[in-house]
Parts: structure tokens; sequence; C-alpha cells
């Protein structure tokens, strides 16, 4: 059943206070790290649930797994592949085949979740085992999906739009985004609950693009302000607020990474790690990105100064290093656990490897 279509324009134009920091050598924390690589092999961390479960892909042919705190002992997922793409607290993972049926790992079993004649990837699951995921239409474009207790409900969308999902919380809220088959018809974000989907409005402009969903239903992503310039927002009650109104930065790659139901809201500016909290942006270093926040408020991205860059967690206002494996010559943070373990990625020579920092 399709769901009804209501649409909130409400934008705020609320000063945001711009707080710099100082440029300084951050500390290099020494606590230990887990490379959940097997020797000689590779590994790649895919995404995290905030109790520690790991979801990545082992080998050069990849094969999905799943690591779980605290021991991180990997458990094959099987035919889940490269393709891997979302897991929750319980271990349960989804993903898709290389030819495009959706797979839904639980409790050790396959389920293959397909709709006849079209292809299916399974994109986001809660806890309650809730999945969001999208199918080809016969015109060529997609439709994003509900599935719960082996049923479908397709999202809606208007007449001349393709739907996809990006995220779905433990409220089954389903954060998507709609889109034409052609690039002269610009993106708008949605958010989708018990049969109505409602779209976020802009800042302005035509263009909207989603990018994190908290477990309050609040949304993070950019937003155009006018026909050529984005801003980031985070839209909460229906309303959308300017998250650079009012500082004095302009930036047009500015992004939105991830946010949390206190209100944070984490992300890039001017090339720099940067966090909102409490009407107040602030830079945490001189380079780099934010990647990830906890319900708490705990913070992870990169630092990037010198030649190699660094992991971070910053936490209660003090920003620290995370060090790397020996070897290292790249690094990113893929997420950050409810008890502050990082989860990400660093490259050894040419070899990637998932790497937990306790």
């Amino acid at each position: 059943m399709r769901g009804r279509i209501g649409r909130l324009l409400a934008v705020t134009l609320f000063s945001i206070t711009l707080l710099t920091v100082p440029t300084t050598a951050h500390a290099l924390d020494q606590v230990p790290y887990i490379d959940l690589t097997p020797k000689g092999g590779e590994s790649r961390a895919v995404a995290v649930a905030s109790d520690g479960v790991v979801l990545g892909n082992i080998g050069s042919a990849p094969e999905s797994s799943v690591w779980r705190a605290p021991e991180y002992t990997a458990q094959s997922l099987g035919p889940l592949g490269p393709h891997a793409e979302a897991v929750n607290n319980a271990g349960d993972a989804v993903g898709c085949t290389a030819n495009g049926t959706g797979l839904y790992w639980h409790d050790g079993t396959i389920t293959y979740i397909e709709r006849p004649g079209r292809t299916t990837c399974l994109y986001a699951i809660n806890d309650a085992g809730q999945i969001a995921g999208a199918s080809a239409t016969p015109t060529g474009g997609e439709q994003a999906f509900l599935w719960e207790d082996g049923r479908f409900t397709d999202l809606g969308a208007p007449a001349d739009r393709a739907s996809a999902p990006i995220a779905i919380n433990n409220r089954g809220q389903i954060l998507g985004r709609t889109f034409g088959t052609t690039a002269s018809v610009p993106m708008r974000a949605f958010v989708w609950e018990d049969g109505t989907l409602t779209d976020l409005g802009s800042l302005g402009g035509p263009q909207t693009i989603p990018t994190a969903l908290a477990e309050d239903g609040s949304v993070g992503g950019t937003s155009s302000v006018d026909a050529t310039t984005a801003h980031p927002f985070r839209w909460a009650g229906g309303t959308m607020t300017d998250l650079l109104a009012g500082t004095g930065v302009t930036d047009p790659k500015a992004t939105v990474a991830a946010l949390n139901a206190r209100g944070d809201v984490v992300g890039t500016v001017s090339d720099r790690p940067v966090l909102w909290h409490d009407g107040k942006m602030s830079f945490l270093a001189d380079a780099g990105e934010a990647t990830a926040v906890n319900a708490d408020g705990v913070v992870t991205g990169v630092v990037r100064a010198g030649e190699t860059p660094t992991v971070f967690r910053w936490r209660d206002g003090g920003l620290v290093l995370l060090r790397n494996p020996p070897g290292t010559t790249y690094c990113y943070a893929t997420g950050i656990t409810a008890d502050g373990r990082v989860v990400g990625n660093v490259s050894i020579g040419e070899v990637n490897h998932a790497v937990v920092w306790l």
C-alpha cells in the first residue's frame, strides 16, 4: 500500500554561533586497537552497530563477515559477498547478491528477498528486524520499500520520481531520497513513517540531499539555498535549520556525516572536522573530517596533518589521536559505538585492514 505524501517546508533562519579553535598539537592516545584482518589477508569494515557489532569483508575476493565485541572473532555470512550494506545490534545483516537479489542474514540463515523480475537490494536494518530496501521498476527507476515479517510495503513517491532508502531507525522511520531519471530533476529528501511519506523541503533552493537519520527522527544533510549554493542542515519536527546561518562561513563542499537524538551534528566545513551543538559550530581540528557521533556526543573522524592521516576521538572538549598500526598510509573512521570504541579502516602498503580502537 502506498503511503500518502505530506510536505513540511518550514525553514529556520536562526543564527549559529561559530567557535574557533587554536592550532594545536594533539596528544597521541596509546589505547590498544584490534586488527580484524586474518594473518596474510585483508579486511574492510563496512558498518558498525551501536553495541559494537562490525560488518565487513574478508579477503581479496571478499566474503562478508560480522565481528562481535569483545572477542571480535569473525563469523562468515556466506554469499553476501562484497555487497553487505548494514548490520544491527543482534548481528543481523542485509545486502544483495551481485545479480540483484536481496539477502537477509539472521541466526546463521540466509533469506533471499526478491520480487519476481525486479532486481532488489537491502540497504538498512533496525534492531526489530525491519528492513529498508529498493527494487527496480518496470520503467527503469527504483522504488523504496519496507520489508517486515515477509511482507513488502512500497513507500511511495511522486509520480515522476524514483525513490531509494538511506537509513531506518528503531522507531521504524525510514530516511530516503526521491530523484528523477535525468540530472535536470533535483533530488529531494523524505522521511516515511506509518504509511506517510513526508518531503523535508529545502533551504530555499531546488535540491535536498539527505545523509543521516537519528533515533528521534531528526535528519542531517545538505540543501540548496538557491540555484547554485548548498548548506548543511538539520531537520527536526518539521523544521529545517541552516547550519551555516550566522557563522560567516561559506563552503560549497560542506557536508553532514552523522547526528544523534540530543541534537549533535558532525561533518566537514572548509576541510575541517566540525561539530554543531546547542546552536554553536565548533571546529575540532585544523584539517580533516568528522564522520560519526554516538548518542552521548563522542565524535570520531580523521585529522589530516602531515603525510599520514590519523583517526581521532573527541570527547567532552578534548581531542586525542588514535595511533595507527605500523606502516599505515591511509585511514578512515567508519563509525563509533555507544561506549566510544572507534571502528575504521587503514591501508598498510596496498592492503586494507579493518581496525577497532578500544
